[in-house]
């Protein structure tokens, strides 16, 4: 046996990895750099900062890989740069105001994400295993802005969760996973009613969006669209027959 140390990740998967990421709809990355956010937030403090950081490289990708003009991927990047630079400047300087801001900023930028990315899906002439990836990540992509949804309801009525003190970051993401895929541990709670119904809402919207849109996905796979079978009616990768390819006319 040789006692020559093997690098880490061979060149070769690297390079693989690189032209998945560079390829269109590379919704898998999206889904593994949103899981990623998810555990770094659990950390705190500069796991925080980076989890920041994270969600808005994957949310200028989500819209990069769909393939959108350039100005709005520029006007994306501009927005998650100016969200995470004012969000880490809040934590830094212990300043709420700026924290809200941020926590404002990423917010909207999700929910133009989730926009985007099923105009995309819904655009797809076939079900792939990369629009499965776009379904489940918009899917977490709501738990992170109802996290943020959840932040911003308890800078205008301080303490969101009933019978705690200050609440943190992680709280509210812990918070909204438990209520969009229904676990229901109970212990933490909603203390006023809009915060009650906002937690309603997303919890209908989760089980909602599973039974439909991610079971339709899943379902169909490897099937082209009812709608794209219609419009070519000689089947995906088929010419459509032209007028000399379907004999004279003699209805005249």
């Amino acid at each position: 046996m040789s006692d020559t140390p093997r690098p880490a990740a061979p060149p070769g998967q690297l390079r693989r990895l690189w032209r998945l990421a560079r390829q269109p709809d590379a919704y898998g990355v999206v889904l593994f750099a949103v899981l990623l956010a998810l555990v770094c937030t659990g950390f705190g403090g500069p796991g925080g900062a980076l989890a920041a950081v994270l969600l808005a490289l994957t949310l200028l990708f989500a819209v990069h890989t769909a393939r959108y003009p350039a100005r709005l991927v520029r006007a994306a990047a501009v927005t998650g740069a100016v969200a995470v630079l004012i969000e880490i400047a809040g934590l830094l300087a212990g300043y709420r105001p700026l924290v809200i801001a941020g926590d404002a900023l990423t917010m909207l930028l999700v929910a133009g994400t989730i926009a985007l990315v099923l105009a995309r899906v819904g655009r797809s002439p076939r079900i792939t295993l990369a629009t499965v990836a776009a379904a489940l990540s918009v899917y977490l992509l709501v738990a992170v802005g109802y996290a943020d949804a959840f932040g911003l309801i308890d800078a205008a009525r301080p303490t969101f969760f009933a019978g705690r003190g200050p609440d943190r970051p992680v709280d509210y993401l812990y918070f909204s996973l438990v209520t969009i895929t229904t676990t229901g541990y109970g212990d933490l709670v909603p203390r006023a009613r809009l915060g009650q119904m906002v937690a309603a809402s997303e919890a209908v919207i989760g089980q909602l969006y599973l039974v439909t849109v991610v079971a339709m996905a899943v379902a169909n796979i490897g099937r082209p669209r009812r709608r794209t079978a219609r419009r070519d009616p000689a089947g995906p990768g088929q010419r459509p027959a032209s007028r000399t390819d379907r004999g004279p006319d003699v209805s005249r």
